[in-house]
């Protein structure tokens, strides 16, 4: 199956849920999307790393399709809701928690992507 389309519903799924989320102030799925971000780079990020300098081109190209897509897609849902709806209270634990989460999910791509 090509990557794309799994690309692009990861894009507008990401879109969606932090537009919404931020439109309307809530904070759950938010976390649990970035959270979920984060968890799947890791795990892409540590298979594509692989085991004694044997690289799992599959994951970099899994990452490409999941990973990547989720985090532009958060990024522009989150700037389209700030400027739709009320947006989100960075200032909470819970905004702590989700950048934190998105932080590492970013910093999985980039060190992927730099091996």
């Amino acid at each position: 199956m090509s990557p794309w389309p799994i690309a692009l519903a990861c894009l507008l799924g990401a879109i969606f849920i932090a537009g919404w989320c931020s439109m309307r102030r809530l904070w759950w799925p938010y976390m649990v999307l970035a959270v979920l971000t984060a968890v799947i780079a890791l795990q892409l990020f540590y298979a594509f790393r692989g085991h004694a300098g044997y690289h799992d081109l599959s994951a970099l190209t899994a990452m490409k399709a999941t990973v990547m897509p989720a985090l532009v897609g958060t990024a522009i849902g989150t700037l389209a809701g700030e400027r739709l709806g009320t947006g989100l209270n960075w200032r909470s634990w819970q905004g702590a928690v989700a950048l934190i989460a998105l932080a590492v999910a970013l910093g999985a791509v980039v060190r992927a992507l730099l091996i």
